[in-house]
């Protein structure tokens, strides 16, 4: 697609194992578009702890071209062995 950043370059990370299966309880609950973390940028302690994480977004139609977004997860504690996921924001980037 003509003026589109090409991301095949991007491969998908490795996230650490907590945030991986918060990243999957969130995002498997979606529908419309696929994301696939391609960079683990940190955490920030709040009301729980915020992760980023920088994805590439692929709009499920035929002609969407693939998009970068800064993705920010919420965890909060339940108790020491589960947590509470949950999207804060989601900004695209590119």
């Amino acid at each position: 697609m003509q003026g589109a950043f090409n991301f095949d370059v991007l491969k998908p990370c490795d996230l650490p194992e907590k945030v991986a299966t918060g990243f999957s309880e969130v995002f498997s609950k979606l529908v419309g578009a696929d994301y696939v973390p391609v960079l683990y940028c940190g955490k920030q302690t709040v009301h729980g702890v915020n992760h980023m994480i920088i994805c590439k977004i692929k709009v499920c139609h035929p002609d969407a071209s693939e998009k970068l977004a800064k993705v920010i997860l919420n965890q909060l504690p339940k108790d020491e062995i589960s947590s509470h996921w949950s999207i804060v924001s989601i900004t695209e980037i590119a």
